[in-house]
């Protein structure tokens, strides 16, 4: 059985994997963080195919009940699980179906073995040191189950190696490697849900400036649903709201504004631009703040002046990089921030694995 290093990060909401594939190229895949049960049978019915790429159907063996993930529980469902608020769905079930639904979707073999490296955020870190054990007892194991309604069945093996800090990954995968070990490197890591700053000396986090707010993407999409309603009397469905946010975030308009009517008559691009717009200048505010109050960003104490580098990855990059690029000049955006963890995640899995294999090979 061949194993891979694995980067699993189970944000609220997005999860995101990576793992290195025989020919040395990283893959990395996103999905919405949402579960939902299905019944597979009924979706046949109405001709929803749950044997396609872009849709997750998810069903261990023994299990009566499959689950659909990601964009196709949130069609399918009204109500759909996501954890929002309970730091234990890090090691749920739930973790563990997002982890083998995007491993099968990046590895081809239906039975391989996953060496995971995964984070949490740095107030939970911190504060809930027997949670990191108890990830491992939740995930390990050898699971067997099936995502095309039982016309395969995959067989994989999980072992986590260690759980890390969010934002440790990103410097791994992204940090300067040739700063002082005395240096300290920062990251702002916004999601859909939160914030989260974490600052590292040489590889040692230094828990005074390693904070977390609930603030996000999701946040802003709810103001900007607030502020539609209020000026149209008319309420958005979360999907349209998304939709908005994609297509403003999409600065080389490869994302287009949805067609959203009020009494008959279109609401015009501009119009939608304008209100998200004006969600995202506001909650952007809210998270410069609280970076500056964190760090203390003040004109006399700049705290953040001394950090290299300070990354922002997340999602909310592309929302909200510009606002706080005017208040820390130097921070700076990797190539693929939604991914930044999770590959550095990968990466240290990749050189933990080697050691394991070094040290039984010295063994035999």
């Amino acid at each position: 059985m061949k194993w891979y290093p694995y980067g699993h990060d189970f944000g609220n909401a997005e999860m995101g994997g990576v793992t290195v594939l025989s020919n040395g190229k990283n893959v990395a895949r996103s999905i919405p963080t949402a579960f939902a049960k299905a019944d597979t049978n009924a979706m046949r019915s109405l001709g929803v195919k749950t044997d396609q790429s872009n849709t997750h159907v998810i069903q261990f063996q023994g299990d009566a009940m499959a689950y659909a993930v990601g964009e196709l529980a949130l069609q399918q469902a009204v109500d759909v699980y996501h954890g929002r608020g309970d730091i234990q769905r890090y090691a749920s079930k739930y973790s563990l179906r997002g982890l083998l639904t995007l491993a099968s979707t990046l590895i081809p073999e239906t039975e391989f073995g996953l060496y995971v490296v995964t984070g949490l955020p740095a107030e939970t870190y911190i504060k809930n040191m027997n949670l990191r054990n108890t990830i491992k007892e939740s995930l390990d194991g050898t699971h067997v189950f099936t995502m095309d309604g039982g016309k395969t069945w995959r067989r994989v093996t999980v072992e986590i190696a260690t759980v890390v800090m969010e934002g440790s990954g990103a410097l791994i995968a992204y940090g300067d490697k040739s700063v002082s070990r005395t240096t300290e490197s920062a990251v702002i890591d916004i999601g859909g849900r939160t914030t989260d700053l974490y600052v590292a000396r040489g590889q040692v986090p230094v828990s005074e400036y390693c904070k977390g707010k609930p603030i996000g993407v999701e946040t802003a999409t709810q103001m900007l649903m607030d502020i539609f309603e209020n000026k149209y009397d008319r309420s958005l469905s979360l999907l349209e709201a998304r939709e908005i946010m994609f297509a403003f975030a999409s600065n080389n308009g490869s994302a287009s504004y949805p067609d959203i009517s009020v009494y008959g008559k279109t609401v015009s691009p501009y119009e939608l631009e304008r209100v998200a717009r004006e969600a995202i200048t506001q909650i952007g505010g809210e998270i410069v703040s609280f970076v500056a109050s964190a760090w203390r960003q003040s004109d006399r104490d700049a705290v953040a002046a001394s950090f290299k580098p300070v990354l922002n990855i997340g999602g909310g990059v592309y929302y909200f990089h510009n606002f706080l690029k005017q208040r820390i000049p130097h921070i700076s955006r990797p190539d693929d921030p939604i991914h930044a963890n999770p590959l550095g995640y990968c990466n240290l899995a990749g050189r933990l694995l080697m050691r394991k294999y070094q040290a039984s090979s010295a063994k035999a």
